[in-house]
């Protein structure tokens, strides 16, 4: 099934069923289902929500590039959805929907009304499923993987080189409680807090509980990709000396702005929009980012990816993935600690993915 193939289809479908969810891999076109619906239904008025200010030109982009009319379209950010309170619409877009999922929002949500409502959303789990159906009734949903969308030739084949690496056990230089560790040692201190915090949550499943066990997790996850800033390095200064145009999705902050420079584009980042800007034109041929350009962001002849730290769960690798695949031939790095939680992290990025296009290597 071609791309607007698929567009043509969930357009047909939400004009039937009136409420949709397509949860469709990065790089599928799920902007284009909106755009299919306005050429079957014109004036339509919509109100599309999205992640970002800078989502919000992506999607007039769209709009002009494909000439559809959008000057019945109202595109906002989810930090302003309370101005829209009490307004009733013929078509509302919940852009990576994922966001929509806070208490405040949620509220908000139920004072907003359409007829037709589409989530969209590389990642959507049940719980926001119930969610939307909570406010708006029941959904379909379409789930379209990134395996299925590399075999149906909507994606390119990547090559994910997952680069195995040893924790180091000789030497001491971690602290903990008077005690000189080294990195596995310390390492290991961390997961046992992160399994003893699970544990008193499964046994107490208070909101205090949960917070520590998020804690816990977020620490240990921060701790391995600190540790990876070596292998890092040597990977982007290769890419660096080969002139790729690459994206390196960093662990921290701290650590995008030691290794990217002035290329760091973080939260922190004075002149983000400048720096994306400078990518897209070629100025800079490298990006170091945290926690942004993984929802609703095209990058502009991308050619490779480093992934220094896989999350828990796949919703953000699948972005981070998703944002290196627009290259015609996308190679992404992997740095993992064998023998860590990163194994299973692993397994959130092999699972919808072919294995042939899975390479392994010794660090």
């Amino acid at each position: 099934m071609t791309r607007d193939e698929l567009q043509k289809k969930a357009a047909e479908l939400l004009e039937l069923r009136k409420r949709l969810i397509c949860q469709w891999a990065t790089g599928c076109g799920k902007s284009g289902v909106v755009l299919e619906f306005l050429k079957k239904n014109p004036g339509t008025s919509v109100l599309i929500f999205v992640p970002e200010q800078n989502n919000i030109q992506n999607w007039y982009d769209e709009f002009e590039k494909f000439g559809v009319p959008s000057d019945t379209v109202t595109i906002s950010c989810y930090a302003s959805i309370h101005k829209y309170v009490n307004t009733s619409w013929g078509l509302v877009v919940f852009d990576e929907v994922p966001h929509i999922d806070t208490e405040k929002r949620f509220a908000i949500c139920k004072n907003i009304s359409g007829t037709y409502i589409l989530a969209l959303g590389a990642v959507v789990t049940d719980e926001e499923k119930n969610t939307l159906e909570s406010l708006f009734g029941n959904f379909l949903v379409w789930r379209i993987t990134l395996h299925h969308a590399i075999k149906w030739g909507l994606l390119p084949s990547p090559t994910i080189n997952v680069i195995h690496m040893t924790m180091d056990n000789k030497v001491r230089s971690y602290y903990y409680q008077g005690k000189s560790l080294t990195a596995k040692q310390f390492y290991d201190v961390l997961h046992k807090k992160v399994q003893t915090a699970v544990d008193a949550f499964h046994n107490s499943p208070t909101k205090y509980n949960h917070t520590r066990m998020l804690s816990a997790g977020n620490e240990r996850k921060r701790f391995l990709g600190k540790i990876k800033e070596e292998a890092a390095m040597k990977i982007c200064y290769k890419l660096n000396k080969e002139k790729k145009r690459f994206i390196c999705f960093c662990s921290s902050i701290q650590q995008a702005e030691s290794l990217g420079k002035h290329r760091a584009f973080t939260s922190k980042t004075p002149r983000s929009l400048d720096i994306l800007e400078e990518f897209n034109n070629g100025d800079i041929n490298s990006l170091y980012v945290v926690g942004k350009l993984i929802e609703g962001q095209n990058l502009k002849n991308i050619n490779c990816g480093v992934i220094v730290q896989l999350g828990g769960t796949n919703r953000i690798t699948v972005q981070e993935i998703g944002r290196i695949l627009r290259s015609d031939n996308p190679v992404v790095y992997i740095p993992v600690f064998d023998d860590t939680k990163d194994s299973s992290f692993l397994d959130t990025v092999t699972f919808n993915i072919p294995s042939e296009c899975v390479k392994h290597y010794n660090f």
